[in-house]
């Protein structure tokens, strides 16, 4: 039996109640929990356009997806442990999967509204010029990690919520592996706090966001809508 070469996608996804905390002085429970919906539609919309590529869902929430996404590997954990241990189940069913050959996985958190697949797409061919390497992409503040791309899969434990930039490229050199960081606005900017929406609306004006939608031939993000009838309606024209 032949098997397939694919680039595992990890997705780690927290339940409702835990998701967007931080925002919840400024939006309510049922807001932050359809934001979240909304930020996992958008990612799986994005990342559905990769050739050769395996989506790997990890939640304790149950999910529920349209058909179209039906391909999508949907591991279930018992208890949310953190998104860590989240990559430790995609790890296991990477590590046992017999139809595909998986050269490097990559983890991907929902809370990037403005990621650019082409730039996704730039990282995993660069990637593959090496037999060993880790491509990372910090977060705006330089504190988190908004991607990592690991190959082999387990290269390296994972760092998650706990300066995991550092703790990441200080894991990678230790085993002396290759590193490259890539400073891409498009996967740097998350959204975590009321300070984020707004920056990230004031870009959704920018015309190079504009274009970015185009060449990715993708809609605007059902996330970023929501958010500007939100605060419009919440604190404008309130």
């Amino acid at each position: 039996m032949k098997i397939s070469k694919k680039t595992a996608i990890i997705i780690p996804i927290k339940k409702y109640e835990k998701s967007k905390t931080r925002l919840s002085p400024f939006l309510s429970f049922e807001e932050r929990k359809c934001l979240t919906q909304l930020l996992i539609l958008d990612t799986l919309e994005k990342v559905h356009q990769l050739n050769n590529s395996q989506t790997i869902v990890v939640s304790s929430e149950t999910l529920q997806l349209p058909d179209k996404f039906n391909d999508i590997v949907i591991i279930n954990e018992d208890s949310s442990n953190g998104v860590n241990n989240a990559i430790d189940l995609a790890n296991k069913f990477i590590e046992n999967s017999t139809h595909h050959y998986y050269s490097e996985s990559i983890i991907l958190p929902i809370d990037l509204p403005l990621f650019s697949i082409k730039d996704l797409q730039k990282i995993i061919n660069y990637s593959r010029k090496f037999e060993n390497c880790i491509c990372i992409v910090p977060s705006n503040r330089y504190d988190g990690t908004n991607l990592l791309l690991r190959k082999p899969n387990f290269i390296i434990d994972t760092f998650y919520d706990n300066n995991s930039f550092y703790n990441h490229i200080k894991a990678a050199s230790e085993k002396k592996k290759f590193i490259k960081i890539f400073n891409f606005p498009s996967l740097m900017i998350d959204l975590d706090t009321f300070e984020d929406i707004i920056y990230l609306l004031n870009i959704c004006k920018n015309l190079d966001y504009a274009l970015q939608l185009k060449n990715d031939k993708i809609n605007e993000s059902k996330s970023l809508c929501f958010l500007k009838d939100l605060i419009k309606n919440k604190y404008i024209n309130n």
